[in-house]
């Protein structure tokens, strides 16, 4: 098959953009200091919020005529839904209800629909995503208290046991409401809810007429319509080195204007047990850490939850199967940073470059697995 053709997500050239620096864990920062425009700034004066919510951090840019109180209004009201429909930490949350019950229970219909793209997801990576991971999260110390030793082969196996796309079943009740039931399972939307949070709040931004804006929830991205100066907005991809600042040197720089933006990674959320490194990052099929050679997975997408989710899926499923899901599909692109010796190789998906300001230094165009 031939390598596809650069497809940028509009036609609009970038003349300036706002720093904002993607850490390689599947976080994203703006720097506090813009980037000098290239050429004159117009007269649009930028705004930004920030907060606290999912446990995590969250920062909105953007232009208009909104204040920024109704702006704050609508950035909280957005996670608030989020955090009761999807918190894994919230005994009362849907996803802690639908956990605890015998059998289906009614749902709200974003949990219904974000539960649905990650079954899609799991099916399309054969359970190498898998929204149901929750057991394996808490054994591993990822949820509460870390662990002081590894976990055993029973004890993995008993987890592993809680885990499987395939038992969870979406319906309709009679009066046609939305329904989910976990078939036994502890389901786990912490790979994809952010980046649908980041979704959420992108929507409620614009139906206050604010349709030129930046959305980062907990490091996931979204940039709609242009910035302060009549362009695009800029995202930095920091160089994964682990005890590295944040922004202390990146790997590469994306431009994107109507897209969104998530980057995956194990050398930030990780600690050592008996001298074993454990990351975050878990093969659902395993029931153990990915054991890769991807140091930090970006993908770009038109929508959050989807480029949230996909992160995280080539994580576990490696540089040549991950290149070929991305491949896969023609509104998707990835940057994969692979450890080599004591660096790193930038492999990008075929149309990537169409969306990276400058080449990343040793990236190799196209080059996903020949098929």
């Amino acid at each position: 098959m031939p390598p596809r053709r650069p497809r940028p997500l509009t036609g609009a050239r970038l003349a300036a953009w706002l720093p904002f620096v993607c850490l390689g864990s599947g976080a994203c920062r703006m720097p506090d200091d813009p980037a000098p425009p290239l050429e004159e700034q117009a007269p649009a004066p930028l705004r930004q919020l920030t907060g606290e919510a999912l446990g995590t951090t969250w920062t909105v840019k953007f232009t208009g005529a909104a204040s920024d109180a109704d702006a704050r209004r609508a950035v909280e009201a957005a996670l608030a839904e989020v955090d009761a429909a999807m918190s894994t930490w919230r005994d009362d949350s849907e996803i802690s209800r639908v956990r605890a019950a015998d059998g289906p229970i009614v749902v709200s219909e974003a949990t219904f629909a974000v539960v649905g793209e990650a079954l899609e997801l799991a099916h399309a990576t054969g359970g190498a995503f898998d929204p149901t991971v929750q057991a394996l999260v808490e054994l591993w110390g990822f949820q509460g208290a870390r662990r002081d030793d590894l976990p055993g082969d029973e004890a993995i196996a008993s987890a592993r046991a809680q885990v499987g796309w395939q038992r969870v079943r979406l319906g309709r009740d009679a009066e046609g409401r939305p329904t989910l039931d976990d078939g036994g399972t502890a389901l786990d939307l912490s790979a994809i809810a952010k980046g649908y949070a980041v979704d959420r709040v992108s929507w409620a931004l614009s139906t206050l007429g604010l349709a030129n804006h930046m959305v980062e929830v907990g490091g996931e991205v979204r940039a709609h319509g242009q910035g302060p100066t009549g362009a695009g907005w800029r995202l930095g991809i920091d160089r994964p080195e682990p005890g590295a600042a944040p922004g202390h040197r990146l790997e590469a720089v994306v431009r994107l204007t109507n897209g969104a933006l998530a980057t995956s990674g194990n050398y930030r959320n990780t600690y050592v047990i008996d001298g074993q490194r454990v990351a975050h990052t878990l093969d659902p099929r395993e029931g153990r850490p990915v054991q890769t050679e991807i140091a930090s997975a970006t993908v770009v997408a038109p929508d959050c939850t989807t480029a949230d989710g996909l992160a995280t899926a080539v994580m576990v499923l490696g540089p040549d199967r991950g290149l070929e899901l991305v491949e896969a599909r023609p509104d998707v692109e990835a940057l994969l940073l692979l450890i080599e010796g004591d660096g790193f190789r930038a492999v990008e998906s075929s149309g990537m470059g169409a969306f990276l300001v400058d080449p990343s230094p040793g990236a190799v165009p196209g080059a996903a697995p020949a098929r």
